[in-house]
């Protein structure tokens, strides 16, 4: 085994054990935050994000780094377009969000990459909106030249330059996993239906959240009984290696 590998240092918290905290992250007006994972210099990687209604940014704004975002419930209206749930939007590096506001209580999963920052903008362009996320033709995924049959992945966007990717993977009921394995990227999870563990320590449902540092031994005894939907994002060309 590699001298780098770490063994068992996931990190697997459900969003109702999580404490809120107030923060103004687009404009002024402050939102409520649960915070998913923050790197090591403490700038925000991953957060759920809850707009009460009435909530607006005010003014479209520039980002600097590559920010998605996926509506779990709620009605947002961004610039021209209404999201409910399910919807998923990308915003590139240097691309302007236009004005966001909350049309009712709204929660939403933010994922953005390091170096965020925010200016305002002229002229919101450069979003990427797709309404819903189910509406995406699955495909069977493929690992060691094995299709996975009953398993559904969609991909919900792609850095080509970074090989970084946001995808869904719905996972079919009585799966069990082959044992140990680690990526050599960050691997952060979030559970949307359904249940699932990467081991008995570590049971997730509905807003359980999973993060597997890059290069980290995991999955023990990976078990589905009921199936699941999860939204997976990695920093980099995801892989599987298996111990």
């Amino acid at each position: 085994m590699s001298d780098d590998l770490a063994y068992d240092i996931s990190h697997c918290i459900h969003q109702d054990d999580l404490a809120p905290e107030v923060a103004a992250i687009w404009g002024d007006q402050p939102a409520t935050l649960r915070v998913l994972r923050r790197l090591k210099d403490g700038t925000l990687r991953s957060a759920l994000v809850t707009l009460e209604p009435g909530w607006s940014s005010g003014t479209p704004l520039e980002v600097a780094a590559v920010q998605q975002f996926m509506v779990l419930s709620g009605r947002i209206r961004f610039g021209e377009a209404e999201l409910t749930a399910n919807a998923f939007v990308v915003v590139p590096k240097g691309a302007a969000m236009p004005v966001m506001e909350a049309i009712e209580a709204s929660e939403i999963l933010l994922v953005q990459d390091p170096g965020q920052t925010y200016r305002a903008s002229a002229a919101p362009q450069g979003t990427i909106i797709t309404p819903d996320v189910f509406a995406i033709e699955p495909f069977t995924p493929v690992i060691d030249g094995t299709p996975l049959h009953g398993f559904e992945r969609r991909v919900l966007w792609l850095d080509t330059e970074s090989g970084a990717d946001t995808r869904l993977l719905r996972v079919p009921a009585g799966f069990r996993g082959a044992g140990p394995n680690w990526h050599p990227v960050q691997e952060e999870i979030f559970c949307l239906e359904g249940d699932i563990q990467p081991d008995p320590s570590r049971p997730m449902r509905p807003g359980s959240y999973l993060w597997n540092p890059a290069r980290s031994i995991h999955g023990f005894d990976e078990y589905t009984e009921r199936g699941c939907v999860l939204l997976e994002w990695h920093d980099g060309p995801w892989d599987l290696h298996r111990i």
